[in-house]
């Protein structure tokens, strides 16, 4: 009987260290998970920023880049042994 109740109270002291530590690391991957999600909401912010077309504007300018006038589309036909770049007649119909 004493045997018993021994068993019982060792293994009852296990079961509360064992939640006691998952309960820590609980608590920690909680954290964890706080600070990646206050990362990501500052990247998320950065992002935004950087994608500003105010901001990239003034860059393309001092570069040189501007908005093309017109355009032309290039078709490349991969099932051609060699690929062969087909040529638009300006009415956006392909040749």
């Amino acid at each position: 009987m004493v045997l018993i109740a021994v068993a019982a109270f060792l293994g009852l002291g296990f079961a509360r260290t064992s939640l006691d530590r998952s309960a820590f690391d609980l608590a920690e991957l909680n954290g964890a998970i706080d600070e990646q999600l206050a990362l990501n909401e500052q990247l998320r912010i950065e992002v935004a920023r950087l994608e500003n077309p105010a901001r990239i504007a003034p860059l393309a300018d001092e570069m040189g880049l501007v908005i093309p006038s017109d355009t032309n589309q290039l078709l490349v036909n991969l099932d051609a042994p060699s690929p062969v770049v087909a040529e638009s007649d300006g009415n956006g119909a392909n040749q």
